[in-house]
């Protein structure tokens, strides 16, 4: 099990840590030319710990104006990204996709036509060990969110898993004593971590509002969502936190694509034309 730090709440009910957060609002926002104007603005807003509400008074705009950005209905300017931003107490970074990073698209356009069951077997190279713990944790009924790499796979993200076979989970407070107890009497305790605390997020109550329940052998599991696990990659220093946001934020823009096309009753493509029309959307993504 790893633990890390002391929690607190405040007034509002959200777990953090103050120094940690003193220490995360004094990085770089690191921007991919991949990234949608509305989700840089979302996550740094919520790395920021920000309601809409209060953003939009440091701006000294509406709210609804914020709320337009958020959602897409309006395109805000390149300058209103960068004051939103900074208004979050971060500097907008501007940073380059490699072209050998545009081979994800297929790669998750595969990934998203599986099972989450699936997608996390396929990145661990036929083996099962992280299946079965994520089996185990929906299984416990505890309120636990899972985060990290294992979470990005359940997602759809091209990136394979390593050796470790570990699941990473953030626990509601109150069940954490429970959670020790079930997931360390566990036959291979090790594949699953509690974390106290995350990088640029607000504990569990934070991912909480926007996760995800996605099924793992017939099992509910609930999962950060990929704007959320967006935020956390851009928030870690050094490692593969740089690949891992390029990797999310691809996976996020994609399956939005899909949803949209799916709204709006599109005919559906074949695997060869939906290939094709998703690297041909992300490139011009990528080139605005």
């Amino acid at each position: 099990m790893v633990y890390d730090g002391a929690r607190r709440s405040d007034r509002s009910g959200r777990d953090d840590l103050a120094h940690d957060h003193d220490v995360f609002c004094q990085h770089q926002f690191w921007y991919c030319g991949w990234m949608r104007a509305r989700d840089v603005i979302v996550v740094a807003r919520r790395r920021a710990g920000l309601t809409q509400q209060e953003l939009a008074r440091r701006l000294g705009v509406p709210q609804g104006t914020v709320a337009r950005w958020e959602s897409g209905a309006t395109e805000p300017k390149f300058c209103a990204v960068q004051e939103a931003v900074g208004a979050c107490g971060f500097d907008l970074t501007l940073g380059f996709a490699n072209a050998d990073e545009g081979s994800w698209n297929s790669l998750i356009y595969e990934q998203l036509q599986r099972t989450p069951t699936e997608r996390v077997l396929k990145l661990e190279r036929g083996r099962s060990e992280r299946v079965e713990a994520l089996k185990l944790v929906g299984e416990a009924g505890l309120r636990a969110i899972v985060v990290g790499s294992v979470a990005g796979a359940l997602h759809g993200w091209p990136l394979i898993l390593d050796g470790g076979g570990g699941v990473d989970l953030l626990v509601y407070p109150n069940d954490r004593q429970r959670a020790a107890e079930v997931f360390g009497a566990a036959p291979s305790p090790r594949r699953i971590r509690l974390l106290d605390v995350l990088p640029g997020a607000w504990g569990y109550a934070d991912l909480a509002r926007n996760r995800e329940s996605l099924v793992v052998e017939g099992v509910a599991v609930q999962v950060a969502a990929l704007v959320d696990l967006l935020r956390v990659a851009q928030s870690e220093r050094g490692g593969a936190g740089a690949e891992f946001a390029l990797a999310l934020d691809a996976t996020l823009q994609l399956t939005e694509r899909m949803r949209s096309q799916t709204d709006l009753g599109v005919r559906k493509l074949t695997d060869r034309e939906a290939r094709e029309e998703a690297d041909r959307w992300l490139a011009r993504q990528t080139a605005a």
